[in-house]
């Protein structure tokens, strides 16, 4: 019986691991650079950095679907609401809905991580639901970055889904 690929990566599971090393420890690569450059963009966000993500972006959704903004830090949904618009072009079916808001501005997970403080909790995060009931269609957050999950965990929680169900789409 041949030994399972799965077996086989768990015994040699020390040779395979690595470590990541930061950015500020290395050189990062071209790819890298482009992929920081367009998120950090997508939060004005840029025509170049729209044209750059929704693309990729909407490879990973199947329409019919709901395409949701999530707000900004600051309670906006300008720039994801842009990006969900341009998403939404590329996928037949996918209709966008603003859903959420904040019921007040947060300070950034990623300012308050700068300052030395932990992210945002899911709590602290304050998504809340601003919309009616929807058509029951698949649902993907439109976000430009998602690094710990807290603020997806906290609009599921919005739209009334207490547990987390998933970060991304399988395919």
């Amino acid at each position: 019986m041949p030994a399972s690929p799965f077996l086989s990566f768990t015994m040699n599971s020390d040779y395979y691991a690595t470590k990541y090393v930061p950015i500020g420890y290395r050189t990062p690569s071209p790819e890298e650079i482009t992929a920081r450059r367009t998120a950090r963009d997508l939060k004005i966000p840029t025509p170049l950095s729209i044209q750059i993500a929704s693309p990729e972006m909407a490879t990973l959704i199947d329409g019919p679907c709901w395409l949701v903004p999530v707000p900004a830090s600051n309670g906006t949904l300008s720039a994801n609401l842009a990006l969900a618009r341009a998403i939404a072009e590329l996928v037949p079916g996918a209709r966008v809905k603003c859903a959420l808001g904040r019921a007040y501005p947060v300070e950034s997970s990623s300012a308050r991580r700068m300052r030395g403080l932990p992210g945002l909790t899911v709590e602290q995060h304050a998504i809340i639901r601003t919309a009616r009931p929807m058509e029951v269609l698949p649902l993907y957050f439109v976000d430009n970055l998602i690094t710990t999950g807290t603020t997806i965990t906290a609009c599921l929680r919005a739209l009334g889904w207490p547990h987390r169900l998933g970060l991304f789409p399988c395919r």
